[in-house]
């Protein structure tokens, strides 16, 4: 397997495939609901300043998640 890192350490313009979704359960809960599912790939299009938050490109749509719910999404580098 893949080494695994979480999405807020990944570098811009890089895809990137979510293996796991941690946190609390209401955490996981929006984070799947949203589409941020294991296999979906997502990549980081750029860092307000201060790192936060963070705008996500997930299944053609543009997400902004803060940078602590980044740290609840493991992914992996994409095939």
């Amino acid at each position: 397997m893949d080494k695994q890192i979480s999405l807020d350490s990944v570098a811009e313009q890089h895809e990137m495939k979510i293996t796991e979704i941690t946190g609390s359960r209401a955490q996981r809960t929006r984070m799947l609901q949203m589409g941020f599912t294991p296999g979906a790939r997502v990549r980081i299009v750029r860092r307000a300043p201060m790192n936060d938050p963070v705008e996500i490109k997930l299944r053609g749509t543009s997400v902004l998640l803060r940078r602590d719910e980044c740290q609840n999404i493991k992914v992996a580098e994409a095939e």
